[in-house]
């Protein structure tokens, strides 16, 4: 289900790291059974504290939404940056339709997540040549 890939030079962005080594882990996925193993990668990787809550519920939405409104193949990543930061990265092969905070297609009790997602993240989508890549910055300290 998981690799777990570890870049010593560069972050998500490319951008040069120095310091500790980030830990990136990178999974494809079909559904959200990946989840309790992405929540025990965020464990080992952060202190128990409302910065592992907080990664714990943005990963669990990103991938819900992905999983619920998205077709496949789906990618996540999730890269700690630094000691301070956290980038979440989902890929699927949405059409890259506009989302709409608090809004959901799938009826009147849906769509509280990325309301979650954007109370606790900065987030973001992008879109790509084979859909579109939904991305969470989460600030850990």
């Amino acid at each position: 289900m998981t690799t777990v890939e570890v870049d010593e030079r560069t972050d998500v962005a490319g951008h040069r790291v120095d310091g500790p080594r980030p830990a990136s882990l990178v999974a494809a996925f079909r559904d959200a059974t990946c989840l309790p193993g992405l929540r025990a990668w965020l464990r080992e990787q952060l202190a128990p504290a409302d910065a592992l809550l907080d990664a714990e519920l943005v990963c669990t939405e990103l991938v819900t939404n992905a999983v619920e409104h998205a077709g496949g193949p789906r990618r996540l990543r999730v890269t700690v940056l630094d000691r301070v930061r956290m980038r979440i990265e989902v890929d699927d092969a949405g059409a890259g339709d506009p989302l709409t905070v608090g809004e959901s297609r799938l009826g009147a009790h849906r769509g509280r997540g990325l309301t979650i997602v954007n109370a606790v993240a900065r987030w973001g989508v992008r879109r790509t040549r084979t859909g579109k890549t939904v991305w969470a910055t989460l600030e850990l300290a």
